[in-house]
């Protein structure tokens, strides 16, 4: 198992956030592309929010685990998340589109995941949907959501994610599976995991299936799914697979052809 510190940075108009994957340690996860986290109760870290940007090659997943979000895009689509959201959206051959927390005061707490696009759906149709998260379990001490169900019948491949929740002596496992890559990004508390404490924020990579055991209440996201095994071209909000794609679309952008 790998173990690594989340980052600090900053990002959009000048957000404060936590990175998992997409820099430092982990540039790359195939298929995962990056996973932030923004979480503060101080509107100054989160209110700037992102304004208007592009994207090509890939999706987006964003979660709302408090506060609101709301999203624009070039399709036309426009939608507020609320606390226990998501937003699935595909940049596919190009798409513009802003994302601003709502609210003046308060906790605004939410995780965006990239997902590279295949190959052949590098230049697809973009889209937009919004849904709320399944609760897969919720017992004392215990909450797992699933936040990729509509994903499973409609996505590009096969994606596992999810939201859990452990009080302290719960447990949570996953069992091996060949093949896939998996994360697991701990938000809040401490958990055990083969014998190795780890304390929040880290990213945890296991080789194999995972046996956690919170040693405090603890809240973490786990991420699965098969690599693309693919050429991988990436420049800012661009993902293709070559870099004569990226110059195509960087050139498509400034052209006005988003």
């Amino acid at each position: 198992m790998k173990v690594y510190t989340a980052l600090s940075t900053v990002d959009g108009a000048g957000v404060k956030l936590r990175r998992y994957i997409g820099a430092g340690y982990v540039d790359y996860l195939d298929p995962f592309l990056l996973l932030d986290e923004i979480k503060s109760s101080d509107p100054e870290d989160y209110r700037a929010g992102f304004p208007d940007h592009p994207h090509r090659g890939f999706q987006t997943l964003t979660y709302v685990v408090r506060g609101r979000l709301l999203h624009r895009d070039s399709t036309g689509a426009e939608g507020v998340l609320k606390e226990g959201w998501l937003q699935w959206m595909n940049a596919g051959r190009g798409v513009i589109h802003s994302e601003m927390p709502l609210g003046e005061e308060g906790t605004f707490w939410g995780f965006q995941l990239w997902l590279n696009n295949p190959k052949e759906k590098k230049l697809s149709e973009p889209f937009y949907r919004s849904y709320p998260a399944k609760i897969l379990r919720e017992e004392k001490g215990l909450r797992i959501v699933d936040l990729a169900y509509p994903l499973s019948e409609e996505g590009f491949y096969p994606l596992l994610y999810l939201h859990v929740e452990l009080s302290r002596g719960r447990g949570f496992s996953l069992p091996r599976e060949e093949g896939t890559s998996t994360f697991l990004a701990l938000s809040e508390g401490r958990i055990l995991v083969e014998g190795e404490e780890v304390e929040a924020p880290r990213l945890l990579l296991p080789e194999g299936g995972l046996k956690v055991i919170a040693m405090d209440d603890s809240f973490f996201l786990v991420g699965r799914a098969r690599p693309l095994n693919e050429p991988v071209a990436r420049y800012g909000p661009f993902v293709m697979n070559t870099f004569e794609e990226i110059e195509r679309a960087v050139r498509d952008y400034r052209e006005g052809l988003f």
